[in-house]
């Protein structure tokens, strides 16, 4: 039967009863897990349908709201004037940021604005304008002063004929012209401050007066004036002028052609951007600057919206037509949704149900333009933040191209699990919500098997630490008792070896057969060393036994050392003389006196030099040296022979350790001798080291403490 070895046994025990066991648990967590995981995403749908539902009808909501109030007020408008039908629908407007335009569809080809407020009109779209019919004596007046002004030049006469005019003049509208003619005189006869004076007050009360192509005066003598003031070098005065006329001509103060507003807004943004290029130096424009870029930022927007419902104007009559006038499906819809495109340009769009569509232009089909920006930032947005607020949650609005118009703050990624498209597709968008990708993490943390995988965690991570604590243990103990068995066979040859010696020396002496008196002598060294070695051998034996059981005591007494190692070396170099061994001994004068078990300290310095005799290889060279160094005192104990290996250094003060060299396992020794080294110099407070390199031999450093000056006054 085979017979595992005693380690293999114990991870293959631990395998079969806590592995496999641990394996199973873990599988069925890890199945709960997913259960738990397929209740938590079906959860999440269904929460995310009920965001859906919420959003949805909210917006509906919001948008039959708007619808509401728009057929009340068309209704409630019915047989009003132009004029009040047009203030009603503008304050609706106003009321209802959602409503860009209110529209009335008359017939297959025309649309019309009722309350439009448009930066411009297409061109040609305005009626020529007739000159007013004056009195003769003021025709002939005039005549006069144009003769005077374009055939005579003579400006004076022509401004007394045009000033005597004004005076004889009734109506606004024959004033103001007549006075634009007496400024445009007084600036050809360098008469530049009246002329300001003159474009001023024409300014002032006859702003809307229209001469020529349907130019207002207004605008005409705002520009006027503020040439001339640049031309008098008040620049200021023109600035103001120009931003007068271009906030006029934003806030649509005059109905103009798109060529006309074209050309009077880019000459007028040419003007103030010369003035504010090169101000002169005493002049403060940021105030100007910053009514100029909102100036600017407010036409863009209403340029836009100006495009957009004169696209609408031009071309949406006849695809709404036909998309109302088929039978309706259900009559109780009081509107009808739709998306419009015209060209680039999207628009949504709610008709208002009329139950007659007569003849009578006053009944056509009405409807509204809703803004999709308004409607994205105002309701939309807002919708999702409030019922879809949670940071877990992720979702995207979607057009009809498939780029993305809102998305949460966390990025929509996963699948998606609920897609769905507002009511009556109005507008034309589709509201989508992720699923995100499973984080196992998030699930053990938030499952409930997940605490008894947990569990089950800490249980396998606590056996496995007992594993391998238990495995390095019983590698510890097999380690210790394989040197425990190698330490007896050593001492068991150690005490053998000395004891055949003296045995068979000791016959020949005691039979006689020793032929001369030095011959007898040198048995009598080698007896003597024999016996020393024994005597070493158990002394290191039972030292270490009383110190590891702690009954070893010390006697600690005033010592000199310097004595002390001439002792030892005396001793040690009469013994190992007749082996050519030479120890030098190396004191650093006045070396103080420590306090130490004398006994003690001499045996480990004999030990210490007893193994650089035993792995001194071929030389035959030992140092002792004796130093003071700082607070310590260090003995050093060198040789010059085989050397430690790097890896084997840190090791050699173990018990039993012997280095792994075949050299070193040949040399005789228990491997206690540097162990009882580390225990006494530690007990007397100091410490052990070695230095080495194989080849070189190896140097053994102690450093023990010397005492305080006030230990050396108590001593």
């Amino acid at each position: 039967m085979l017979r595992l070895p005693k380690r293999t046994r114990i991870i293959l025990l631990f395998l079969l009863g806590i592995g496999l066991p641990s394996l199973i648990l873990g599988y069925l967590a890890f199945r709960g897990v997913q259960n738990d995981q397929a209740l938590i995403e079906k959860a999440r749908i269904d929460e995310h349908r009920r965001m859906t539902e919420q959003i949805v009808g909210l917006m509906d909501e919001k948008i039959g709201a708007v619808e509401h109030a728009c057929s009340e007020a068309v209704k409630d408008s019915q047989g009003a004037t132009d004029e009040d039908l047009a203030k009603r629908l503008a304050s609706l407007i106003d009321e209802h940021p959602l409503v860009e335009q209110v529209f009335m569809l008359k017939g297959p080809d025309t649309v019309h604005f009722p309350a439009a407020r448009f930066l411009y009109i297409r061109d040609g779209q305005r009626s020529s304008i007739a000159s007013p019919k004056r009195p003769s004596s003021i025709a002939s007046l005039i005549q006069s002063g144009e003769r005077w002004e374009f055939q005579e030049r003579n400006y004076p006469q022509a401004l007394a004929a045009y000033e005597q005019a004004v005076e004889q003049s009734a109506g606004d509208d024959s004033k103001g012209r007549l006075l634009n003619a007496v400024a445009r005189v007084q600036k050809k006869s360098a008469l530049p401050q009246d002329a300001i004076s003159t474009y001023k007050k024409i300014a002032a009360d006859f702003g809307r007066v229209t001469i020529s192509d349907g130019l207002p005066l207004g605008l005409a003598a705002r520009l006027e004036l503020g040439s001339l003031c640049r031309e008098t070098e008040d620049d200021s005065s023109a600035l103001e002028s120009f931003m007068d006329a271009y906030t006029s001509l934003v806030h649509r103060e005059w109905t103009l052609e798109k060529a006309q507003f074209e050309l009077f807004a880019g000459r007028v943004k040419d003007c103030i951007h010369g003035i504010i290029s090169n101000p002169p130096p005493d002049l403060d424009l940021q105030s100007f600057k910053n009514d100029f870029q909102r100036l600017e930022e407010e036409e863009k927007e209403q340029r836009n919206r100006t495009e957009r419902s004169l696209a609408f104007e031009e071309k949406a009559a006849a695809d709404l037509e036909a998309k109302i006038s088929g039978p309706e499906d259900d009559p109780s819809l009081s509107a009808s949704r739709l998306t419009l495109d015209i060209g680039r340009q999207s628009y949504l769009v709610s008709i208002l149900r009329q139950t007659d569509r007569s003849s009578d232009e006053a009944n056509g089909v009405w409807g509204i333009i809703l803004d999709a920006d308004r409607l994205r930032g105002d309701i939309l947005g807002p919708a999702l933040l409030q019922y879809a607020s949670s940071k877990e949650t992720s979702w995207a609005v979607k057009a009809r191209d498939g780029s993305t118009i809102l998305t949460s703050e966390n990025s929509p990624t996963g699948t998606v699990t609920v897609r769905a498209n507002f009511v009556s597709n109005f507008p034309d968008w589709s509201l989508e919500f992720y699923q995100p990708p499973p984080r196992l993490l998030s699930t053990f943390l938030l499952s409930r098997q997940g605490v008894y995988f947990y569990m089950f965690l800490l249980i396998a991570g606590i056996l496995v630490f007992g594993l391998i604590l238990t495995v390095r243990a019983v590698s510890r103990e097999l380690e210790l008792a394989r040197m425990k068995s190698d330490f007896v066979s050593t001492i068991s040859h150690e005490f053998k070896s000395p004891l055949t010696s003296i045995r068979q020396l000791a016959e020949m002496l005691h039979s006689g057969r020793v032929p001369s008196e030095e011959r007898r002598r040198e048995y009598y060294d080698v007896l003597l060393e024999q016996s020393e070695r024994l005597s070493l051998l158990t002394e290191n034996i039972l030292n270490l036994a009383r110190i590891e059981e702690g009954r070893k005591e010390f006697v600690f007494e005033k010592t000199d050392i310097g004595a002390l190692l001439k002792e030892i070396v005396t001793s040690i170099q009469d013994r190992v003389r007749h082996e050519g061994f030479s120890i030098e001994l190396e004191i650093k004068k006045d070396l103080p006196s420590i306090k130490a078990d004398r006994v003690a300290l001499a045996q480990v310095v004999t030990n210490l030099i007893d193994n650089a005799v035993k792995y001194s290889g071929e030389s035959r060279r030992i140092i002792v040296r004796a130093s003071e160094e700082s607070a310590f005192l260090t003995i050093a104990v060198k040789d010059f022979g085989i050397g430690i290996k790097k890896e084997d250094l840190d090791r050699v003060f173990e018990r039993f350790f012997r280095g792994g060299d075949e050299l070193t396992r040949t040399v005789k020794g228990s491997g206690l001798g540097l162990t009882l080294v580390k225990e006494i110099v530690e007990a007397h407070d100091g410490t052990v080291y070695a230095e080495s390199e194989p080849g070189k031999g190896s140097a053994f450093f102690i450093r023990l403490p010397l005492p305080r000056d006030e230990e050396q006054q108590d001593a």
